[in-house]
């Protein structure tokens, strides 16, 4: 392909077009930069002044030019028809160090006094730079829309957020105001029994895990956890214990020795299960044993005898209505009739049976190394009373059950220990859903408190014939009443509690007087009116003054005894009427169960003395009130805000 000459418009330079395919396009004058249409010329230039026409990337940079010449382009570039601004490269200059001339208009790029190389935009490039410039500043107005935009919702969620915190906090404000207000003396004295049943645990004489249920058979109603070996040693409180309650307890020893087929010296634990079935019928008795030694096999297959059955997963032997288990370990004796009992003992040598929802529950309560646990349901003792125990005990087994509510009582657990120093009785009774535990928890502290004249009463229509006896029977009532007065109500998760402490000594004594009392109960006609005997009804003439009444001596005896307790039995010894301000010690940081733990013969007054003056830094106090015949129980900083006159203890 021949070259073209193009020569440019303007300065009539000779452009060389070596590629006719860019005639029609734009290309720039390297000599005057003019930009100009490319397109064929009609005739050749002259040879001089031919010029090759290149791309301007394709020239490299040329020198200066003089002072006396204008600068101008040294090369010239192919420009696409649709190539953008942007895309337009710029053509570079030299510019001298020293100052430049003001250059004509018709070169149309205005000199920048720098020094070294500027690239300088063609002279369509004012629209590149304008669009440069928009850009730029819409960018910054875009920058600044998201900035407003990010600051804005930041406002509009905080405000949202803050809005529905209150709301919220609104609502549960007024959730909280329609729900019924608590009563904060009851919440109080929950959880003073709460705390109550924690110190009972934690004082408690024994630590044994829960009682073993293992191969006790299905359905049993009435449990007894009994140790025989500690209570059947020489010497010790159980046997004196045993003597005092006369033929029962010969009653018991060969019991023991009939079922379990020891001697109760050599029997660490016995866990007797009575199995009630239907109304009138006599109720199956099931055992497990455990030993203080093992013993060896074949003595225990010579002893209990019978043939060997694997029928049910385990090897028992059956003797006419009776079959044995014997443990592993050889210290572990079962016995329980034959037939259903039978596989169901043998079926839980590793888990035991489930029995009713009651006694399963309050089982994780009991404490195996207690000396007698007696567990029942209220309800199968009233309805099987004449099949489970002799006719002679109908009417003691009765008036122990209206103490035992079978309506509110689900289920009992009655544990006592008779250690070398202190006599243990526990009490846990799990109430049904109509009543309360709290609740449940005061009827029964009131009834124990009742039961005393109610003795009184039937003490009075007794006539023992035997001075010993009579004595003995006239005092039961009063112990009675130290034990009511030394018991600890408590409460935990669907249950109630009440705990007793009291020296060795009343335990016999108890058995004593309990069984001499129901014995002349026996021959004791009782259909005659039984006049209620009252505490005021009883002792001396009664002082006109409640100062005077304080003086009188009482005989005291408190373990730990809640406050509340040891002012009602100051008051009732005293012939006098009591009020505790709870509210006034609740703002002293006192409670109404705080326990109490003195003993001896003194005044009212210095029973009280005892209980206000413990801590030096009390804020407890009490205030005579004779017009009301009572003394207030209150504390210092009420008392003084009242205007009460507070009695001060010599």
């Amino acid at each position: 392909m021949s070259e073209l000459i193009v020569n440019c418009p303007k300065c009539s330079k000779g452009l060389k077009l070596r590629d006719r395919k860019k005639l029609g396009k734009k290309a720039r004058c390297p000599k005057c930069s003019h930009v100009f249409i490319l397109s064929a010329p009609p005739e050749t230039p002259d040879d001089e002044d031919e010029v090759e026409l290149k791309l301007a990337s394709d020239v490299a940079p040329q020198p200066a030019p003089s002072s006396q010449e204008p600068a101008v382009g040294v090369a010239a570039r192919w420009v696409p028809d649709n190539a953008p601004p942007l895309q337009q490269a710029a053509v570079q200059f030299q510019v001298p160090q020293q100052a430049m001339p003001e250059q004509p208009a018709a070169s149309g790029f205005p000199l920048v006094p720098s020094v070294g190389p500027v690239t300088v935009a063609p002279e369509d490039a004012g629209g590149v730079a304008h669009l440069k410039a928009l850009k730029k500043k819409n960018a910054k107005r875009r920058n600044a829309a998201i900035i407003a935009g990010v600051l804005t919702a930041a406002a509009v969620g905080g405000v949202v957020y803050f809005a529905q915190d209150h709301l919220e906090a609104a609502k549960i404000a007024e959730e909280e105001a329609q729900k019924p207000k608590i009563d904060e003396e009851l919440q109080a004295t929950k959880d003073g029994l709460r705390r109550a049943t924690e110190l009972a645990k934690a004082s408690s004489p024994t630590a044994g895990g829960p009682i073993p249920m293992k191969c006790m058979p299905l359905g049993a109603r009435v449990i007894i956890s009994l140790r025989p070996a500690e209570l059947w040693k020489a010497g010790s409180r159980g046997e004196e214990l045993r003597y005092c309650l006369g033929p029962f307890g010969e009653w018991a020893t060969a019991k023991i020795t009939e079922l379990c087929q020891f001697e109760p010296a050599q029997i660490e634990q016995a866990l007797i299960g009575i199995i009630p079935g239907e109304v009138g019928a006599a109720p199956q008795v099931a055992a497990i044993v455990r030993l203080v030694e093992p013993a060896k096999k074949s003595e225990l297959l010579v002893k209990f005898g019978g043939e060997s059955n694997q029928d049910h997963g385990y090897p028992i032997y059956v003797r006419e209505n009776l079959s044995f288990l014997i443990g592993s370990d050889l210290k572990m004796i079962a016995v329980a009739p034959s037939g259903a009992a039978a596989a169901e003992m043998a079926s839980s040598v590793e888990y035991q049976n489930p029995q009713s929802d009651g006694i399963d529950a309050l089982l994780p309560q009991t404490d195996s190394e207690r000396h007698l646990t007696v567990i029942f349901e209220p309800l199968s003792v009233n309805l099987h009373r004449d099949t489970m125990f002799p006719k002679e005990v109908w009417k003691l087994i009765d008036k122990s059950m209206q103490f035992f509510n079978e309506d509110e009582i689900e289920t009992a657990v009655w544990s006592m220990h008779f250690g070398d120093t202190k006599f243990h009785s526990e009490i846990l009774v799990r109430n049904k859903t109509v009543i309360r535990e709290h609740l449940l928890q005061g009827q029964m502290q009131k009834k124990l408190k009742l039961l005393p004249f109610e003795l009184v009463s039937m003490v009075e229509l007794m006539n023992p014939q035997i001075i010993g006896p009579r004595k003995v029977i006239g005092r039961f009532p009063a112990m009675t009443q130290v034990y009511a007065m030394s018991t600890i109500g408590g409460m935990g998760s669907r249950f109630a509690q009440l705990t007793t402490e009291l020296p060795d000594r009343a335990a016999p004594n108890l058995a004593l007087g309990g069984l001499l009392a129901w014995d002349e109960s026996t021959r004791t006609d009782f259909s005659r009116s039984v006049k209620q005997v009252q505490p005021e009804d009883t002792g001396p003439k009664i002082p006109d003054l409640i100062a005077d009444r304080l003086k009188t001596i009482i005989e005291v005896e408190f373990p730990r005894t809640p406050l509340q307790d040891a002012f009602a039995y100051i008051a009732d010894e005293c012939k006098c009427d009591h009020y505790i301000n709870g509210d006034a010690l609740k703002l002293s940081g006192y409670t109404k169960n705080m326990p109490q733990a003195f003993t001896g013969q003194m005044s009212g007054y210095d029973a009280i003395k005892a209980i206000v003056t413990k801590d030096k830094q009390t804020d407890l106090c009490i205030v005579i009130q004779e017009d009301q015949k009572r003394f207030l129980v209150t504390t210092k900083p009420v008392a003084t805000e009242a205007g009460l006159t507070i009695y001060q203890f010599k």
